[in-house]
């Protein structure tokens, strides 16, 4: 893989990260600027993967193009996924797989274990769990960014630890439950743009399964949450190093108000 083939990785989870987060200024502004519909339409069509074309182009459509659809995109997001409106549509790991409190804390500890050894921390002050899809779309954007320095430093080695750890986040994490979540939004969202967004982040997914050459066992049912209610009280994570192009790409890596690893 070359180097332009992980920036567009990197900033394709990016933009789905941006995109399934609450909205603020900075995500209205990309769709109203049509930076969004730009950089994901490029990144998309430069993995050269027909399905996640197809993928983008529904979500560009969907999207919102004036102040008035923006403003509704927050409102439907708080409807569908916040917990001051009682979004039933949950963002975190834990929430589609089975296991208790004990299993589900090792779940967690093996998360924040993958984002500190690459010198990830979670945001002081921020109450989000490390198992938030958000988070786990930034770390992959991260690793991939990463991944495309050393393909251009040439270093062997750096590129073989961050492809294991790609591979393996996306076999024991990420890649075990966007499908359950892409059904759940499929099911129980009204929004278009959010069942659009739900299948191109599964198709990203899949994309690097094939990349990765790896089989994540899928998460085959949504049980009651063994964490529900509870907090770690620890918040998002945060890099600094991220956000920046290899040398030679004319790709950009888009904005956010997300504090991780942009």
């Amino acid at each position: 893989m070359t180097a332009i083939t992980h920036v567009h990785r990197a900033r394709l989870y990016k933009l789905a990260s941006m995109a399934f987060d609450r909205p603020d200024e900075q995500f209205e502004e990309a769709l109203l600027s049509g930076t969004f519909e730009e950089q994901l339409l490029e990144s998309a069509a430069a993995l050269e993967n027909e399905e996640l074309e197809e993928h983008a182009a529904a979500v560009v459509e969907a999207a919102p193009t004036d102040e008035d659809g923006a403003d509704d995109l927050y409102s439907d997001w708080a409807t569908l996924f916040g917990f001051e409106e009682g979004g039933n549509i949950s963002q975190y790991q834990i929430e589609y797989s089975p296991g208790t409190l004990v299993t589900s804390t090792d779940v967690l500890a093996d998360i924040s274990g993958f984002y500190g050894a690459f010198g990830l921390s979670m945001d002081e002050g921020n109450r989000e769990r490390v198992d938030h899809l958000c988070i786990q779309l930034e770390f992959l954007s991260h690793l991939a960014l990463q991944t495309a320095y050393l393909e251009q430093d040439g270093d062997e080695t750096g590129i073989e630890v961050l492809t294991d750890a790609q591979g393996s986040f996306l076999e024991d994490h990420l890649g075990r439950w966007t499908g359950r979540y892409r059904e759940t939004v499929a099911e129980d969202a009204d929004v278009e743009f959010y069942r659009a967004l739900a299948a191109l982040v599964d198709g990203l997914v899949a994309d690097d399964t094939d990349r990765f050459d790896i089989e994540p066992r899928e998460f085959e049912e949504t049980p009651p949450s063994p964490l529900e209610g509870l907090n770690d009280g620890e918040g998002d994570f945060r890099c600094g190093t991220c956000g920046a192009t290899p040398s030679g790409s004319t790709a950009e890596m888009p904005m956010g108000d997300r504090k991780g690893p942009y």
